[in-house]
């Protein structure tokens, strides 16, 4: 395990000891409905996830937070990833939690057990060195706001809505969103936002920083808003693999570590991708100067 995934499963800890995520999976796993698919590209570099569970809004079941654990566990081993995708079956991206596996567990020791599971899974996912992209179409709400929050860039339909609508079932955020919300639009903004539990367009969430980019979507068109997303990524991931992976590390160490630390990363990751092979190329054929 890198250091990058070490500081992203640093966990709560219980009477000194960490808890035990196989024992949580476990236990979660029971909680049946919907499932998770990870499809990757080894071509292209990219990997796509689908929240799908269509009855149930893309609600995350027990076996849903499982299944996405174990897919960012996978995508942590796949060594020709440069991009995610995270989208929604049906153009609607998740109402949250799942309301047959939350009635099951409404006491304060389970709810904290899935949030420590589904914290470690969204820390871990954001720490990935790819670039990840959240389509958020139809709706993001309570949980599926907070899963937004651990991807780089959130890309929205022009009909989608995002809300943190925590509050209006007497709960916080839990999964990391609320810090992570912090991060990306700053305290005052994200305060408003959660206290209000009000529900974004995707106008309001570009204004504020919180949508990367609004997908026009027209009806002539025969492009799906995956496809043009899939577009979209590949822009950004043209670099070779190294290259990709290295700069995300460098961001991704910005945003968790102390300044100092930060520096000390991006000093220490640069010489991986000098002078390699595709650094090499790129002198010979005078890139830079096109």
């Amino acid at each position: 395990m890198s250091t990058i995934e070490e500081e992203a499963s640093d966990l709560i800890f219980e009477n000194g000891h960490k808890t035990n995520l196989d024992k949580l999976k476990s236990k979660f796993a029971k909680y049946s409905g919907g499932s998770v698919k990870l499809i990757k590209d080894d071509e292209t570099g990219i990997a796509t996830i689908n929240l799908d569970n269509p009855s149930r809004k893309n609600a995350l079941s027990g076996s849903m937070m499982t299944d996405l654990y174990n897919i960012v566990s996978e995508l942590e081993k796949w060594d020709k990833g440069k991009g995610i995708i995270i989208y929604g079956t049906d153009g609607f991206f998740s109402s949250g939690g799942d309301m047959n596996t939350v009635k099951e567990i409404d006491n304060c020791v389970d709810g904290r057990d899935m949030g420590i599971l589904m914290f470690d899974t969204l820390q871990r996912l954001q720490a990935l060195p790819m670039i990840s992209v959240a389509l958020v179409e139809g709706k993001a709400i309570g949980g599926g706001a907070e899963l937004t929050t651990a991807c780089d860039f959130r890309l929205m339909s022009k009909s989608a809505k995002i809300g943190f609508v925590h509050i209006k079932l007497g709960i916080t955020v839990s999964w990391g969103g609320g810090t992570r919300l912090v991060q990306i639009i700053g305290s005052h903004k994200a305060l408003e936002i959660i206290s209000s539990g009000r529900q974004l367009t995707a106008q309001e969430a570009l204004d504020i920083g919180l949508a990367t980019h609004i997908i026009e979507e027209s009806p002539e068109s025969k492009k799906s808003n995956l496809d043009y997303t899939k577009e979209w990524l590949l822009e950004h991931i043209g670099g070779p693999t190294s290259t990709i992976n290295a700069l995300k590390t460098i961001i991704h160490s910005a945003r968790t570590l102390p300044f100092k630390e930060s520096l000390k990363r991006e000093l220490e990751t640069f010489p991986k991708v000098w002078g390699s092979p595709p650094h090499k190329k790129a002198l010979s054929m005078n890139i830079k100067l096109r």
